[in-house]
């Protein structure tokens, strides 16, 4: 296997992952890596893959969940090329709607799409034209961004040009979906001629692809959407179904009453709802419907309501096991009423099973991926086929302070003025003592603004708080505008898994010191109770598995905004006293961590 590294030398660690990786390729076997950041995990999994791939005539396909990962790869793969000189071909895969002008509609062979490009890009017969053809053979030759390939698309549309820049590529970047989705995956694979064991897939931020997986199986109805799409029918034409969709709309609202009582949720079985709509019409007739009127929408308009409950219909009849159904109601803030029925799905394995498998082999990493024998199991991996490896962090361990504040909690039960006025103390005396600037990351929204609102007249460095709407472009000019206050020592104060808790880094001095406030676990509810007793049933560990676990790894990865790399220093420090407990202190890492009550002398003497 010829070594494509693209960086001068290998880091200990990082050589260590990338000699596994050629072991679990040679012998065609899955992988299963933490390893923390700053290991280097994207050189060491990609230069070994495409080395192998090109030599054995296997496809790459490196899937990350958000846009913004893609960059790295792209600036692995670019080095790659440069050093070593090798002819490979790439594709970097984003949604049809970030591409083309035509939104997210896809080409179908008997109609033309609104999209201006495309008498440009296929002839009659749905075969590309000469110009198009062109375009492929020029943009194969460099390892372009989506971005990239969008600029020199001008007279083309750059989307279907990366679908067939895929189907000819070594190497191909995207989102999960393009493995995971039986539907998206047998699109790309019909263009291209791939079978599953034909690829080698790399997983990154693997602890991310179980809820992904899931949400891609589970479906919802509310009473709006089913409305938006009766609005659909009656302005298409289609009044029949117009009717039929009003009667819908009563069936939620009548089984709201019936079923739910004082209830806010409650269970619901697959054939009472199906005999519902049966009293109205034909089930499958009105699927056919619907999809007759989604198709007209579609021609207009980026998404249809129409859509949407057709698909939810055709989930609804999928299987029980593994499945949970439920109907709930709940009122907002404006006493607006929401009736909604979910086909909620609980086992991953749905997905991941298959693709993982039955691939030449799967690469599954993440800084947060422990215990790796819960996502062994609940992604379905052979444990025979499969190699476990655990990496502790690169870094200095003089350069990162870790701390736990045990006299104060965010449990349900605790949470009174009393407490949100502690938790607040804490962070402003402990904010005081940092070097630069801070991140502060709480379980949801409202608990940020709770104490948000008791440090505003208080704490006097810059405070920036994520809003839950803002837009890419928002995003950049926030994070833009907080590294401009490193010397004054700004304050973030976002949320836990939301845009600026995950997946994204604060290099240098950007954020010298992060605190999780609180253990982010799952709202209590009918569907983690039924994700509870699906796991202990299946694994026999329920609680860790759907709620303990999950929590810890959401909480360390806000934890690990702070140290990105070996130069960097910095604190983290966790405000709960449930980290104390034995049972999170020991699912955190094999990093030590000081239980504190005075943490700002703790910050004190660190920087001093």
């Amino acid at each position: 296997m010829e070594n494509f590294f693209p960086f001068k030398k290998l880091r200990d660690k990082q050589k260590s992952l990338k000699e596994d990786v050629e072991k679990a390729l040679k012998e065609g076997k899955n992988l299963l890596v933490h390893a923390p950041t700053g290991l280097g995990k994207t050189a060491a999994t990609i230069a070994p893959a495409l080395s192998y791939a090109l030599s054995n005539n296997k496809t790459v396909f490196f899937l990350t969940p958000r846009h913004s990962q893609h960059e790295i790869a792209i600036e692995t793969l670019k080095k790659i090329s440069d050093k070593h000189s090798v002819d490979f071909k790439v594709a970097d895969i984003i949604g049809k709607k970030w591409m083309c002008e035509g939104g997210s509609k896809v080409f179908v062979e008997e109609e033309q799409p609104d999209c201006p490009r495309h008498d440009n890009t296929y002839k009659k017969n749905h075969e590309l034209t000469d110009i198009a053809r062109k375009k492929l053979r020029e943009v194969s030759k460099e390892v372009l961004r989506a971005s990239e390939l969008k600029d020199r698309c001008k007279k083309v549309c750059p989307y279907e040009i990366s679908m067939h820049l895929a189907a000819i590529s070594d190497i191909i970047i995207g989102d999960y979906y393009y493995i995971f989705h039986p539907g998206v995956r047998e699109v790309v694979f019909s263009k291209s001629g791939l079978k599953l064991d034909d690829c080698i897939v790399i997983v990154d931020e693997g602890h991310n692809l179980a809820d992904r997986t899931r949400n891609l199986n589970s479906a919802t109805l509310t009473v709006n959407v089913v409305d938006k799409a009766s609005k659909e029918a009656s302005i298409h034409g289609y009044h029949s179904v117009e009717g039929k969709l009003d009667e819908t709309k009563q069936v939620l609202r009548q089984l709201s009453v019936k079923e739910l009582g004082m209830k806010k949720e409650v269970e619901i079985g697959k054939k009472h709802f199906i005999q519902k709509i049966e009293n109205i019409t034909d089930y499958k007739d009105f699927m056919g419907d619907l999809k007759t009127v989604a198709k007209d929408v579609l021609k207009e308009e980026d998404e249809s309501s129409a859509e949407k409950v057709m698909s939810f219909l055709e989930k609804w009849r999928g299987p029980d096991k593994g499945f949970a159904r439920i109907l709930s109601r709940r009122t907002t803030s404006s006493n607006k009423e929401i009736i909604r029925l979910g086909y909620k799905c609980l086992d991953p394995q749905y997905s991941t099973s298959e693709p993982i498998n039955s691939s030449h082999s799967s690469i599954i990493m993440s800084g947060t991926l422990k215990p790796l024998k819960m996502y062994r199991e609940i992604y379905g991996m052979e444990k025979d086929d499969t190699y476990n490896k655990s990496f502790e962090s690169p870094f200095p361990k003089k350069n990162k302070l870790n701390l736990i504040v045990d006299k104060v909690t965010t449990r349900y039960k605790e949470r009174n003025k009393k407490q949100f006025q502690k938790i607040a103390w804490y962070i402003l005396k402990s904010v005081e003592e940092v070097k630069g600037n801070t991140g502060v990351f709480f379980p949801s929204y409202d608990f940020r603004d709770n104490i948000y609102e008791k440090l505003e007249d208080r704490m006097d460095r810059p405070m920036f708080k994520e809003e839950r709407s803002m837009d890419k472009r928002e995003k950049k000019k926030f994070l833009d505008k907080f590294g401009e206050k490193t010397s004054s020592g700004a304050v973030l104060f976002g949320v836990i898994g939301g845009s600026f808790g995950e997946g994204v880094d604060y290099p240098g001095d950007l954020m010298t010191a992060v605190f999780v406030v609180g253990v982010p676990l799952q709202r209590p509810g009918l569907e983690v109770e039924k994700l509870i007793e699906f796991y202990e049933e299946k694994f026999g560990n329920g609680w860790d598995y759907a709620y303990n676990f999950p929590a810890i790894n959401r909480a360390l990865q806000a934890a690990g905004r702070c140290i990105r790399s070996k130069e960097d220093r910095g604190v983290v420090m966790f405000l709960d006293k449930r980290y104390s407990w034995s049972k999170y202190k020991n699912a955190l890492n094999s990093e030590s961590y000081v239980i504190t009550s005075a943490p700002w002398k703790d910050i004190e003497d660190f920087f001093r």
